[in-house]
Parts: structure tokens; C-alpha cells; sequence
């Protein structure tokens, strides 16, 4: 299966509307729908356990949530109620975001950008961005595989225990390392022309198939049900 069967452009109206979804009051069972369909997206691109995952901590968050809703006025439940609702609010646009990244390279994304006429001022400090974190959790594994050579091990524990040898062997580094992959990054994202305001080409043939169509038309019926419904 291609797992790469939605346009990014289509990806991107999902986000929008998952963190549209969140900022309105909707019912539970608008949530759980919107939420279901976003676990069967997961299903159709083929990532499938990426999604039901997620679907998985959403429905265990909702039971948490009725659990606690009936156990009293103590103030350790409505600690853990908060956080709970607080948690599964934030769910559809966690979703939303892992579905938009998973299956789609960085060179797809800036495509479509530059096709929907993203102002260079955003489109460069996002092709940085695009390729900043990947390339800074690479040099976060570098780091930690150059200290167990040195025989110093730090376990998630003594990140916490030790901060001084934390900010040391391993914070310093990595600033540093993250101070001159931007740089790189930026210089990169210049030399690539990004910058320019000439028509850029592009490998990647982009065009809204059926399937974009049929997401983009579910999304308007969920905004605009929302809308009506508040």
C-alpha cells in the first residue's frame, strides 16, 4: 500500500480544523466522531498502528474522565479530571499533526507550500524548521552514544538527579549542536533558492485527487456543524 495517499495540502486543512475543533465547545459525541475519523485516515494512509494508538489513549482518557466525573468532590479528582479533559481536548490535534508528518517527506511539504503561495517570509523559516528537529534528535542519539563510549551513562533518572552533570555532558552539547544546525540549516535553505521570488519546479507532481476531495468535504461538514452548533 502507498502510504503516502493524501496531499500534503489536504494534511494541513486537517490540522486546521482539529485545532479549530479544539478552540470551540463541542459535544462528546462530536469529539469521539471527529476522532474516529481521523483513526480511520490513519487506517486509509497505512498507519494503522500509529493511529489506533492514539485512538487507544483518547478512549482511555474519555473512560478516566467518567470515571472520575463520579467519585466525588475530593480535590485529587478534580487534579486528575482536569488533566484528563485537558489531555483528550489536546488529542485530535496531536492526531491531526502525527497523520500530517507520517508519510510525507520535508521536500513534499515545501512543495505545497509554495503552491498554495506561502510568503517567503514563512516559507523559509519553515523548510528550516521542517528539518531542524529530525536533525537535532540525530545529534541528541550522537551525543548520548559519544558518553556511553566515555563510560558515562545518564538514564532518563539521572537527568533528573544529576542536573549539573546533565547540563554538562549533555544540554551544552546539544545547544551547541542545535546553534549550528540552524545555521546550516538557514545557509541551505538560501543556496536552495528558497528565498527567491521566482517560480520554483519541482519532482513531485501534486494534484488533489478524489480521496483529498472526499477529507476536505468531511472537514467543511464538521466545521460547519460546529459552527451551527454553538
Amino acid at each position: 500500500m502507498n502510504k503516502s495517499v493524501f496531499d500534503p495540502r489536504t494534511k494541513l486543512a486537517v490540522i486546521l480544523c482539529a485545532s479549530f475543533t479544539m478552540m470551540i465547545p463541542v459535544g462528546w459525541e462530536e469529539e469521539c466522531l471527529f476522532v474516529t475519523c481521523l483513526f480511520l485516515l490513519f487506517v486509509w494512509s497505512g498507519f494503522w498502528k500509529k493511529g489506533l494508538a492514539l485512538y487507544l489513549l483518547f478512549l482511555f482518557l474519555t473512560w478516566t474522565d467518567q470515571r472520575l466525573f463520579t467519585q466525588g468532590d475530593h480535590l485529587w479528582v478534580f487534579i486528575l479530571d482536569f488533566f484528563s479533559v485537558g489531555y483528550r481536548r489536546l488529542l485530535p490535534t496531536i492526531m491531526a499533526a502525527v497523520f500530517a508528518v507520517s508519510g510525507t517527506r520535508n521536500s513534499e511539504w515545501m512543495a505545497a507550500l509554495q503552491k498554495i503561495h506561502i510568503p517567503n517570509v514563512l516559507l523559509v523559516p519553515l523548510a528550516v524548521l521542517f528539518r531542524f528537529f529530525p536533525t537535532l534528535i540525530q545529534d541528541f542519539k550522537r551525543i548520548r552514544q559519544a558518553m556511553r563510549f566515555r563510560g558515562i551513562g545518564m538514564n532518563g533518572a539521572s537527568l533528573f538527579l544529576h542536573p549539573i552533570q546533565s547540563l554538562e555532558y549533555l544540554l551544552i552539547p546539544l545547544l551547541m549542536s542545535a546553534e549550528k544546525t540552524a545555521t546550516e540549516l538557514s545557509a541551505t535553505a538560501l543556496v536552495r533558492g528558497l528565498a527567491t521570488d521566482t517560480r520554483h519546479t519541482t519532482v513531485y507532481d501534486q494534484k488533489l485527487q478524489w480521496r483529498d476531495a472526499f477529507v476536505l468535504l468531511v472537514l467543511c461538514g464538521f466545521l460547519l456543524g460546529g459552527v451551527w452548533l454553538t
